[in-house]
């Protein structure tokens, strides 16, 4: 048995966590935040509950969908079976891919969220416990939190947060520089689009569609994806209402990061007004969720960075290797604990 250290409990996180504490090892997971599941994750307020990160799990990936279908599978688990159409700069909407439509879309009843917290069951999961700095003594890996608070003596240590964290993580701590340098220079490669979600819930419900969700193809439009959230299940709003969610494009979100969420929210209203061609009911329930890291677009090499890294006891996973899709977060976490044990 080995003492392995994980940061970060996202869906890389805990998939690397599953699959080592299933080969027997001890494995404690740091999360700076009060739950799991990173992206992943769901939001409830005033009666809706909402998806405001990552908006489903692509299927197409075998151990993805082992686990979801089988493994961890919940009562509440669904496929959204509408289809996503696709939109342009000009808004004109089309049907999407046949074929992309055609796999399933994983997703809960009860949030996205209900997937992590699944995962987490049974494991060392210490929220609200974030990992300031590392230190190598000897063979093993020492966490410190904040005001250097000791957190443990691990024999291996598993990174499973944003490229951008990971290297403010690494330049605080104490390890030889070659390893500093060379860790960093491997997760500078990677290059995160900024997101904002802007949840805009309606009484009445709005127009029913043909599709569940609207993505933009040719990446010039304000809007990146367009969501009828109460499409996934009754159960996501109050009775008699709808619920909205616009994914806001790299530029946009950049240029609105400051914006004051009451402008930004009747900006973002009315762009959806004029891209579905109808003006939905009342506005009774808005939120907006700022994303920094939202989707990689420039991934690093992570074959590259665990080379370095994993024969000193350390390594990385999530979706800074392998982009913005949670069912390839997943499979790169379970990936990467295999060789840590290796």
């Amino acid at each position: 048995m080995t003492s392995i250290a994980i940061v970060g409990a996202g869906i890389s996180g805990l998939a690397a966590a599953r699959t080592l504490h299933d080969a027997g090892h001890t494995v404690t997971i740091f999360e700076k935040s009060g739950e799991v599941g990173g992206r992943a994750t769901t939001r409830r307020r005033d009666g809706f509950t909402y998806d405001s990160g990552a908006q489903y799990v692509k299927g197409g990936g075998a151990v993805s969908e082992a686990w979801i279908s089988g493994r961890f599978r919940r009562d509440d688990l669904i496929d959204i079976g509408k289809p996503v159409w696709i939109f342009d700069s000009q808004g004109r909407i089309q049907e999407g891919d046949s074929l992309q439509n055609a796999d399933p879309r994983w997703n809960y009843r009860n949030g996205l969220i209900a997937l992590a917290q699944k995962m987490a069951e049974g494991l060392d999961v210490r929220l609200e416990t974030g990992v300031v700095r590392v230190q190598r003594i000897a063979s093993r890996w020492r966490l410190l939190g904040t005001q250097e608070y000791f957190l443990g003596d691990f024999e291996k240590l598993l990174i499973a947060f944003p490229a951008v964290e990971a290297i403010t993580l690494v330049k605080a701590s104490e390890m030889a520089g070659e390893l500093r340098e060379a860790v960093c220079a491997g997760l500078r490669e990677t290059r995160y689009n900024p997101l904002i979600s802007v949840m805009l819930g309606y009484r009445p419900v709005p127009r029913i569609r043909a599709y569940y969700a609207l993505v933009n193809t040719d990446k010039a439009h304000a809007i990146s994806w367009l969501a009828w959230e109460h499409e996934k299940t009754a159960e996501r709003v109050p009775e008699g209402a709808g619920l909205l969610i616009a994914q806001m494009a790299p530029q946009y979100s950049q240029e609105h990061w400051d914006t004051l969420d009451e402008r930004l929210v009747e900006e973002v209203a009315e762009r959806v007004v004029t891209l579905i061609d109808e003006r939905p009911g009342r506005l009774v329930f808005w939120d907006v969720q700022r994303w920094p890291y939202a989707l990689p677009l420039e991934k690093a090499d992570g074959d590259r960075v665990n080379g370095v890294a994993l024969p000193n006891g350390l390594a990385f996973c999530g979706d800074a290797f392998v982009g913005g899709r949670v069912h390839l977060a997943l499979e790169h976490g379970v990936e990467v604990a295999k060789k840590v044990m290796e």
